[in-house]
């Protein structure tokens, strides 16, 4: 068996930024097939609302609380330790609640693409990665 890739090693707790602006997304492990990326949100901001057309995407609570938002369903509350797996086509956002920071790390596929059902301005500021402008 042909090895195709390396080994990656990090501490999620080394890339933790903050922005009283918005919530702050940045790289923490790719691969041929894979990314991993980090959000971290103050108290009460977002991942605007979003869908990802063809890429099944893991989001992993590392700690805070918040939810993984929704327009047709429930919300999904999430906190340290929480994991969601969300399906290819279906929108949604992640919010940190109103007295929490929140940090979660997601996965996806490389090379995966973001799209904005339903734009907001209050939004448009806040860059979506895999988004195309």
């Amino acid at each position: 068996m042909e090895i195709k890739g390396s080994v990656q090693a990090l501490n999620i707790n080394a890339f933790k930024r903050y922005s009283p602006q918005a919530r702050v997304n940045q790289p923490l492990i790719a691969s041929n097939d894979l990314v991993t990326r980090l959000n971290c949100y103050e108290p009460g901001q977002v991942t605007p609302f979003h869908v990802h057309p063809n890429d099944d995407e893991v989001i992993f609570c590392v700690e805070g609380r918040g939810a993984i938002t929704f327009d047709d369903r429930d919300d999904v509350p999430i906190e340290a330790g929480s994991l969601v797996s969300l399906p290819a086509g279906l929108p949604h956002g992640i919010a940190a609640a109103s007295d929490s920071r929140l940090v979660v790390i997601y996965t996806t596929n490389a090379g995966y693409t973001s799209e904005r059902p339903h734009p907001n301005a209050a939004d448009a500021a806040i860059p979506l990665p895999g988004e195309a402008r």
